[in-house]
Order: structure tokens, then sequence, then C-alpha cells
């Protein structure tokens, strides 16, 4: 997307965490999360391989002030802690640099079982990865910690009702 002759887009660096004994690079997307009145500064793990955005307990209880008693289970989920119940909720993300800025409602996962919530809050593809593109460059010199991530808003040539279904979708026969 341009904005007048320049090609909008967000540029971030990596941001470094301790892993055991080594220090690992993640795309972690500074954002502000808005519900009701309330708005939170936090970081979200830009996650390719999740198919869906997750928020940790302590987010939504403690800083969206939300009462876990109002969530309704909907449903399970997997991934790295494994299987658990979760109940969705809608919640606005800003996001941006400079004078660039984009807002999104997002549908997040929230565990509803005790130590089952994600290590780090997570951004995962449905659908943040359909209204932006994201290039991870990482490699570019001898020094992995200049890696970084950019964010395109992605602009659409072709009607989503264009796309085929894939021939053949794992599970279905």
């Amino acid at each position: 997307m341009r904005k007048g002759d320049l090609l909008v887009s967000l540029s971030y660096a990596f941001t470094p965490y301790e892993v055991g004994k080594k220090i690992i690079l993640r795309p972690m997307l500074p954002v502000i999360l808005m519900k009701n009145d309330i708005s939170f500064p936090t970081m979200l793990l830009i996650d390719s391989g999740a198919d869906y955005s997750m928020l940790t307990k302590d987010i939504v209880r403690d800083a969206l002030n939300i009462d876990f008693s109002s969530l309704k289970k909907e449903g399970k989920t997997s991934g790295i802690t494994g299987e658990t119940e979760i109940a969705w909720i809608n919640v606005k993300v800003g996001f941006g640099q400079r004078d660039i800025y984009f807002e999104e409602d997002i549908p997040f996962q929230i565990p509803l079982e005790e130590g089952k919530d994600p290590p780090l809050p997570i951004l995962g593809r449905d659908p943040f990865f359909y209204k932006y593109r994201i290039d991870f460059r990482m490699g570019y010199t001898k020094d992995s910690s200049l890696g970084k991530f950019v964010i395109y808003p992605e602009k659409h040539k072709r009607s989503p009702t264009r796309y085929k279904k894939p021939m053949k979708i794992k599970g279905e026969r």
C-alpha cells in the first residue's frame, strides 16, 4: 500500500529473549490492546505457526479487567501447552510508528484452564496475516541481532471468491 509515493511499511527489530542459556530473537510487536474503556500497552509475538491469536489470563483478567465467570467455553484448542478449553473475546489492537497507525479488531482465544497460558501473548495468522504481509528478515549480516521484521498492509487485487478450495483438506474424506 502506498501513502502518496511512499510504500507504507512498519519495521521492527527482533526482541532478544533468554531461553535457557541461549538468546533467541523473537518478532514482538508493540501494541495497544483496547477493550471497553481500557487501553493496555503490551507486546504480542507474531506467530506465523499459530492459526489464531491468544492472550494470557493475566492480561485478560488484570489488564483488560474481564471477569472470567462471564466468559463462555467455546471449544478446545491445542498448541505448545497441550490441549485446553477456550473462550473467545474480540479486542481492538492498535500498532504503528511515526505517523502510520493501524487498528484492527482481532478475535483472541483465552485459555480457561490453569497452566495452559502461552509463554507469550500471540498474534496468529487469522485474521492478521490476511490483512498484512509480514517479512521476517534474518541473516542479512553476520550479526544475527540485526534481524528485523517488516509489516506491510495487504491490498488484495482478487476477490476471495476467486480462490478455490484446496483439492484435499487434511482430515476430510
